[in-house]
């Protein structure tokens, strides 16, 4: 996205990234840990504490990813945003005229054919963008 503005992102955009793939890490490491906890179980009568306490483990660094992956999805999407061309907004005035004269024709047309009525709707679409430009 650098490369489609010609500037560097936002340092929020590129924090929320890092932040994103820093919780992806945790969540593997903790991922591993009780794997290895479920195939090396302590004794048959022993405590389960320790099992316990990796399962929890992982549930947390769930949440922060999924925590994680929320901001990182709204970067992005400002990060898009920030790319896209801007277009300029249609004066007020033309707004009106524009609303006018498809509402004037809307109904006018109302007991023509289907046909009839998708060759104006084409027809309207290209005034509505003359009007706008």
């Amino acid at each position: 996205m650098e490369r489609l503005c010609g500037a560097p992102l936002h340092r929020n955009i590129s924090r929320a990234l890092e932040l994103h793939l820093e919780a992806i890490q945790v969540a593997q490491a903790r991922r591993n840990d009780a794997i290895g906890n479920a195939a090396n179980p302590q004794s048959h009568g022993g405590p389960r504490y320790s099992n316990e306490k990796g399962v929890l483990a992982l549930a947390a660094a769930l949440r922060a990813l999924a925590g994680a992956t929320r901001r990182a999805r709204t970067a992005l999407w400002c990060a898009l945003q920030l790319a896209l061309p801007k277009s300029p907004p249609a004066a007020p005035q033309n707004q009106h005229l524009l609303l006018q004269r498809l509402c004037s024709s809307s109904t006018s047309s109302q007991g023509k054919s289907s046909v009839e009525q998708e060759s104006r709707g084409s027809d309207k679409a290209e005034e509505a963008r003359k009007i706008l430009e």
